[in-house]
């Protein structure tokens, strides 16, 4: 993953609400399913570090599941399920399990996305600075700044 994704997925990560924090996820595991197509056929490495890279973040979405709720028994044997694939995949050197981890993921991100955009809530981090664009314009894209109006420090508030 480049580091202009790395900043696109931190600025979007700092001003999320909880229900948008679950779509950037899976847009991290998408990023990285790309990363392990594009390096695919020169394998070794890369291939297996990008593979291992959307292991852990379906390891982080399973790993939050509430199981309180029922929808979280459901949820775990899908990222499992797609966990397996991703294994398979890196063990076999194949396209197909990532194709098929990406199908059911791609399912769930329909749904989760579609909440997301119905969520209202405010953001989960709230000690951040805002992102405003528009104020300039680089030579081929849009600059971003960043302007803290609310508070003088960001840091430990006492």
């Amino acid at each position: 993953m480049t580091d202009e994704k790395k900043k696109e997925f931190t600025r979007r990560l700092s001003q999320c609400n909880a229900s948008e924090m679950i779509v950037i996820q899976y847009d991290i595991f998408f990023a990285y399913l790309e990363d392990a197509l594009e390096t695919f056929e020169s394998g070794g490495e890369p291939f297996k570090q990008a593979v291992r890279h959307a292991d852990a973040v379906l390891q982080r979405l399973q790993d939050s599941l509430d199981f309180k709720y029922e929808l979280a028994g459901q949820l775990y044997p899908l990222y499992n399920y797609s966990r397996r694939q991703l294994a398979l995949a890196q063990a076999t050197h194949k396209k197909k399990p990532i194709s098929n981890a990406r199908n059911v993921m791609n399912k769930l991100y329909d749904a989760f996305a579609a909440i997301a955009a119905e969520d209202n809530s405010e953001p989960v981090m709230h000690n951040t600075q805002a992102v405003y664009a528009g104020y300039t314009y680089g030579r081929n894209s849009l600059n971003e700044q960043t302007i803290d109006t609310s508070q003088r420090s960001r840091g430990f508030l006492v």
